[in-house]
């Protein structure tokens, strides 16, 4: 199923023809998809598939079958793939750190693993600490933090080095309000000129800081296009969930229903 950027946006990171597996199981077959500018939500249940697409947007040259290009540039050989990796930010749902480094020293060192030369990482990792309002904690070791801010450490890790695209998986899952108003705010800040992908089931996630909305299910692409054209998918007329919510659990009844024939 091909995906194509909403309002025609220049295509930043594309996949085609991908599939991938997760051990003798096919996920994904032939999915062609591509991301502009903006924020693309990847939305849909767990084990829908959202984790597994990024794993294989991460792993371009251990594809089952298929290719990634970033900015038209398809990824082949070593040379691009470390390229490649210095222009992608990263947070995974369970994101990794080390406990007794400071949050200045990951961030720092999270640049260094993706090329940043030794020169710039504290400039950068100072002003990364800064876009998620941790100054006041940057010497704090990271164990000592409460979840939200390591989140946050998280965050700045992804966006430390200027990269063209980054890739959120589930990353306001278990924040209170306040910290996901932050983390919205701050995505919606730096989305003008990169592609930011947001896998996510909270639907609203989507109203709030969103361009565009992929759903997913059963390894399949159901739904690619803006908040309100999902939400002109409802058929539910009650007001006990949003319009986005009704269209996309409109979307999940029929993909299930589907899937059982």
């Amino acid at each position: 199923m091909k995906l194509t950027p909403v309002q025609d946006q220049t295509s930043i990171l594309s996949a085609e023809a991908l599939s991938a597996r997760r051990g003798r199981r096919l996920i994904y077959d032939g999915l062609d998809t591509s991301f502009g500018p903006g924020i693309t939500a990847i939305l849909g249940p767990n084990g829908a598939g959202k984790t597994t697409l990024f794993e294989s947007l991460l792993e371009p040259t251990s594809l089952h079958a298929g290719s990634v290009a970033l900015n038209g540039e398809t990824i082949n050989t070593p040379s691009q793939l470390r390229q490649y990796y210095s222009r992608i930010g990263y947070m995974p749902q369970n994101w990794q750190y080390f406990p007794d480094f400071t949050v200045r020293e990951m961030i720092e060192y999270g640049a260094w693993l993706k090329g940043v030369p030794s020169k710039s990482l504290s400039h950068l990792a100072e002003q990364a600490i800064e876009w998620v309002d941790l100054t006041s904690s940057a010497d704090t070791r990271i164990r000592k933090l409460s979840g939200g801010s390591r989140q946050r450490v998280g965050l700045a890790e992804a966006f430390v080095h200027n990269p063209d695209v980054v890739l959120l998986d589930e990353p306001t899952v278990g924040l209170d309000p306040a910290q996901r108003a932050l983390f919205r705010k701050f995505l919606k800040s730096r989305s003008e000129n990169r592609a930011i992908v947001l896998s996510t089931h909270l639907t609203d996630d989507v109203v709030a800081i969103t361009d565009r909305v992929c759903v997913v299910n059963h390894g399949r692409i159901l739904f690619n296009g803006t908040p309100t054209e999902l939400s002109e998918k409802s058929t539910d007329s009650s007001s006990a969930v949003s319009a986005v919510e009704s269209g996309y659990l409109t979307v999940i009844a029929a993909s299930d229903e589907g899937h059982q024939h």
